[in-house]
């Protein structure tokens, strides 16, 4: 019996050093094999350690451009570009009357764009203290106005990956009296006016957000039917997106030379187009 219990105690210590040894030798195996993979991609160029968690530092990500060490996307040629959350687009001899495009690529998004001058110095004022802050369309793009030719383009993108969207310039319709539609539209507008009226009717909900040089302003979200005026913030050019969801439709009317909304191109007096062709649009409720 003793001879036994001998045996067992000296065999115990063997095996919890075996197990030891094994799980250091794991441990450091992993420690190495991450080292390794580390230093493949950062000698290809596509690992960047400092940078891994997906743009600029923290203190930075809603100030980018006051980053001493801003992030330049990538010109991937053809207008396309590609970086990480806060990563700046810089555009040259830009032609101030068109608005700058900025189209995802599939699978990409973007938040916003705040734009600068060169050196991500303020040129044109935003909101208090900021430079302009141009948000998403309905359709996802981001469309910019400017007034200076040299700019540059923070993109507001994934805060966990990488972006990809192309550079364009213009390709907005432009309207100086009336517009009006059934579904969701983006248009231009320079009649130098900053006020409108707006007349929505049927079973659904409108949202209208305007850009100037100064940024993107939501002036209306509501139910129709609803018969009132808008108003944005002066410019010489503005950029409409309207959202429109369900059946409503919508007319937006802009000050003419005689200082009322104009007629529709068709000479049509309703407020908004009818619901159908066939059946004239319903009466306000007194």
């Amino acid at each position: 019996m003793s001879s036994g219990t001998s045996s067992g105690a000296g065999a115990r210590p063997t095996a919890d050093g075996r197990l030891a040894g094994f799980s250091a030798v794991v441990w450091v195996s992993g420690l190495l094999l991450v080292a390794l993979i580390a230093w493949f991609f950062a000698d290809e160029g596509g690992f960047d350690v400092a940078g891994f968690d997906g743009g600029v530092d923290d203190d930075y990500r809603l100030s980018p451009w006051t980053s001493d060490t801003p992030i330049p996307a990538e010109d991937l040629g053809g207008g396309l570009y590609e970086g990480r959350d806060g990563a700046m687009i810089s555009l040259t001899g830009v032609d101030v009357g068109e608005p700058i495009i900025l189209t995802p690529e599939p699978e990409s998004y973007f938040g916003g764009v705040w734009v600068t001058g060169p050196a991500g110095r303020i040129v044109t004022a935003g909101d208090g203290h900021e430079p302009p802050d141009f948000d998403s369309l309905g359709d996802g793009r981001v469309a910019i106005l400017v007034e200076q030719p040299d700019v540059e383009l923070w993109v507001n993108g994934p805060n966990d990956g990488t972006w990809r969207g192309r550079v364009s310039f213009g390709g907005l319709d432009a309207v100086t009296d009336v517009v009006s539609g059934f579904e969701s539209d983006v248009f231009l507008y320079d009649g130098g006016e900053s006020t409108a009226r707006l007349g929505a009717r049927g079973d659904g909900d409108v949202m209208i957000s305007v850009a100037t040089v100064h940024g993107t302003q939501r002036v209306l979200s509501a139910v129709s039917p609803l018969d009132q005026s808008i108003a944005w913030q002066d410019s010489p050019r503005v950029l409409f997106d309207v959202q429109s969801w369900g059946d409503a439709g919508w007319r937006i009317g802009f000050p003419t030379d005689a200082g009322s909304p104009g007629p529709s191109p068709t000479g049509d007096a309703s407020p908004v187009p009818s619901p159908t062709d066939d059946a004239p649009a319903p009466e306000a409720t007194p």
